[in-house]
């Protein structure tokens, strides 16, 4: 049956035929009346897309068979979906249309009848309450995180050198994904390649440092980013000449250097960027060897002319600024110069994304882990470790981490829900004529996927780090394969996820629009995507997990977030109805 027995003819003019078909041939033949739009008719029954109806016409009563999709229910029944077919050129857009209007409507379906239509003719479905909640498995964690566990195969070592060389290497893989785009690690081309370590996608070398030196050690404690310096300004000539050589195989040397002295600069740990600029620019640390030589290379690429004189000294300069015989005007040019060098240096200067304490941290984490697990390999610990542990560690662990971590997941889950929401909404609103209440519906359902996004990103974070890391852990200890235990560890968290973030999504959308809903109306749809969102969540973060270990790349969310979707349509096809309506009959009674 339609679900409905009382209708309204909702096109201009329907054929009533004698047989459910219509012969392409002879499309006259078999016609028994044409219907006038607002007609009312009597549902007896239906065969594939054709509806069985009664209708009285001019005081007949007339039998026959209407297609399903031009007869719409007298009384909407407030507690379904409708929607309207709109022409758009070669392309059909699916409206929604609220219940109490689908009289006014061109070309009304119910859900049912729609599904119908569009599996017919092979035409994929995917429910909007899914759209937001999968983007957690793409975006609700900051780039840094997805990649870290590759730092983490690795032991730090137990010596100094070893250990800052482990820092130095997660402060290269921070500085290289801090971005919008990722920067190209420049030690593919070679091994510890000299100098820079990383380009970015538009220009600049960057050469990345770190350091967890306590300022109150004594002693200079910007001295390691001031060698780092040195380098990128070719003090140091034969490590600068191999950088060259590598970066610029094809160009003169002049032409070369040129280039590096030019797009140079050097990323340090985020909370020291602001003092060891303050020490850049600090005229009274120039009196020291390491911050004078610096200024002095800047001097020789660009040197200060003063009457007619060319200066390439910091030191000559200075002294030069305060003889007593020069004049005032040439001491305030040599002033602004001086000054001008001393900002060009503190200009190179950017964060690499991480700080000394999240280093530190993660430092003692890992030594944690190899002396709590000695008998797993480097490859079976990347298995559990999965971004959001290592994000709760970089926080501080605990509560404490925990909550910073899901903090941070929610809010990128939210932005990242809001726009593909307002995104698919939008794109919609494009394919017709534009509605005058179009900023209050993007505003609804980007509020809705914004919810969404929050409620999903805060639950898959704290489920993966805890429950879903512990369970990886404890499988990969039995010898169970590293894609099976990652897969199922990170599923946990997905089903979390998804089944929280769907039917945030679907409730939303019903408590924003513009009708009244029941109790059963929330309960029934937030539970029809709830058990879909789990299974789908389930499979998308699996699936990234089987894929790709603990990391995170863009494959793995790729082929996480398509099968998310899919596992989405597949489940609410199958069991979508029966859910819905189970809730709404065990609420009925």
């Amino acid at each position: 049956m339609a679900g409905f027995r009382s209708g309204i003819v909702c096109r201009w003019s329907v054929a009533l035929r004698s047989k459910p078909y219509k012969d392409s041939e002879h499309p006259h033949q078999g016609i028994v009346a044409d219907l006038p739009r607002g007609t009312p008719v009597e549902v007896t029954g239906q065969q594939g897309g054709w509806l069985a109806i009664k209708v009285t016409l001019q005081g007949k009563t007339l039998q026959g068979y209407v297609s399903q999709e031009t007869v719409a229910p007298t009384r909407p029944d407030t507690s379904k979906t409708y929607y309207e077919l709109v022409p758009h050129g070669d392309v059909l857009v699916v409206n929604k249309v609220p219940a109490h209007q689908c009289n006014k409507a061109r070309s009304v379906l119910t859900e049912a009848q729609l599904q119908e239509q569009l599996q017919h003719h092979s035409v994929p479905i995917v429910s909007e309450s899914a759209m937001a909640g999968y983007v957690n498995s793409l975006h609700h964690l900051p780039a840094f995180d997805r990649h870290a566990a590759g730092g983490f195969s690795k032991a730090p070592g137990s010596s100094v050198p070893s250990q800052n060389k482990w820092r130095g290497s997660l402060g290269e893989l921070s500085a290289q994904h801090k971005g919008l785009f990722p920067q190209r690690n420049l030690n593919i081309i070679q091994a510890n390649h000299p100098v820079f370590d990383l380009s970015g996608p538009f220009g600049g070398l960057n050469s990345v440092k770190t350091s967890v030196r306590d300022p109150g050690s004594g002693g200079d404690p910007h001295s390691t980013y001031l060698e780092g310096m040195a380098d990128m300004l070719g003090i140091r000539s034969g490590k600068f000449v191999r950088a060259r050589t590598l970066l610029f195989p094809q160009l003169p040397a002049a032409e070369g250097t040129a280039l590096m002295m030019e797009d140079g600069y050097i990323s340090i740990n985020a909370d020291h960027v602001e003092p060891f600029q303050a020490a850049l620019k600090d005229p009274a640390n120039y009196t020291k060897k390491a911050y004078s030589q610096l200024a002095d290379q800047l001097l020789n690429a660009e040197p200060v002319r003063v009457n007619g004189a060319t200066y390439r000294s910091y030191q000559t300069l200075l002294r030069l600024q305060h003889a007593s015989g020069t004049d005032f005007t040439v001491r305030k040019q040599i002033e602004r110069a001086l000054r001008g060098v001393r900002q060009q240096l503190a200009n190179r200067v950017r964060s690499n994304g991480i700080s000394r304490q999240h280093l530190v941290r993660l430092l003692d984490f890992r030594q944690q882990v190899g002396r709590a697990n000695p008998q797993m390999t480097t490859a079976q610990l990347r298995t559990w470790l999965f971004p959001e542990l290592l994000m709760a560690q970089r926080y501080g662990g605990g509560l404490r981490g925990n909550l910073a971590s899901a903090g941070i997941s929610g809010g990128r889950g939210s932005m990242g829900g809001a726009f593909v929401s307002m995104a698919f909404d939008g794109g919609t609103m494009l394919l017709n004529p534009w509605p005058s209440d179009a900023g209050v519906r993007l505003g609804k359902v980007g509020l809705a996927g914004a919810a969404s996004g929050l409620t999903g990103g805060v639950t898959e974070n704290l489920v993966t780090s805890n429950m879903g890391s512990a369970l990886a852990r404890q499988l990969t200890s039995r010898g169970t394969s590293s894609w099976m235990a990652s897969g199922l560890g990170r599923g946990v968290g997905g089903a979390t996820g998804g089944g929280v973030a769907a039917p945030v999504f679907s409730m939303a959308m019903l408590a924003l629009d513009e009708q009244e809903h029941s109790t059963t109306d929330y309960v029934a749809t937030g539970t029809r995507a709830a058990v879909a969102g789990t299974i789908s969540g389930a499979l998308s973060a699996g699936a990234i997990g089987a894929l790709a270990g603990s990391e995170v790349p863009l494959l793995g969310n790729a082929v996480g977030f398509i099968i998310g979707f899919a596992g989405y349509y597949i489940v609410d096809a199958l069991v979508g109805d029966e859910v819905e309506q189970g809730i709404r009959q065990s609420m009925a009674r």
